[in-house]
């Protein structure tokens, strides 16, 4: 565990707003774990709270501190004041080519609902917009691809910068901690037992979703 929170950026986050297919809200969660991002935050105010799909997200949803939030405009707002700059994917007139940013600051990355993209509220509250170029006929790619891409780049960044060499501090040693206190509490599966294929993502710990309740 410590050899891996060593090296997680814990200020390169991810927020996904009102994903529908649960498949693509689990293989963002595995990019996002595998590539070191700190935290998920869901923003759900117009689709159904998601589940993940187990095989997908190879349980990445358990070591990925996640937020729930109601108020896409909140959840900006919030993000901001822990001094984090948000960015949305987004195809709009000013958007920023992913590889352009500069992603060794402090950074939120907004991924939005498959087919219309993230929210006009969410939009207006960002700090900015970003976007993958296509070089064929298709001017978009699956979310979860997107999602992939971006984080990949910001990784590589940070890497290039000497961002991903260990450290500890106090944040790591309470995440852990709390990692550790929870796999303890864990039941043990008989041996050859499996799990159902699909559970809700787990946000035990987190605080009540800011905003109204839909």
């Amino acid at each position: 565990m410590r050899e891996v929170l060593e090296r997680r950026q814990l200020d390169l986050q991810v927020v996904l707003e009102d994903l529908t297919d649960p498949h693509n809200a689990a293989a963002i969660y595995r990019s996002a774990e595998a590539f070191g991002a700190g935290a998920m935050h869901l923003v759900y105010d117009r689709a159904t709270w998601p589940s993940v799909n187990r095989a997908v997200a190879a349980h990445s949803h358990r070591w990925m501190p996640t937020e729930r939030w109601f108020d896409p405009v909140i959840c900006v707002s919030r993000l901001r004041e822990r001094g984090l700059t948000v960015l949305a994917t987004a195809l709009r007139e000013g958007a920023q080519d992913y590889r352009e940013v500069d992603f060794t600051r402090p950074t939120a990355v907004v991924f939005g609902q498959e087919k219309v993209g993230a929210s006009a509220a969410m939009l207006a509250a960002v700090d900015g917009a970003i976007y993958v170029p296509m070089g064929g006929f298709v001017q978009s790619l699956n979310v979860s691809v997107s999602a992939g891409v971006v984080l990949s780049e910001a990784l590589r960044q940070r890497h290039a910068a000497g961002a991903t060499a260990p450290r500890w501090d106090a944040e790591r040693e309470a995440l852990m901690q709390s990692w550790i206190a929870r796999e303890e509490q864990r039941p043990k599966a008989p041996a050859g037992a499996r799990g159902p294929d699909a559970a809700w993502i787990d946000a035990a710990g987190s605080e009540e979703p800011e905003g109204e309740d839909p």
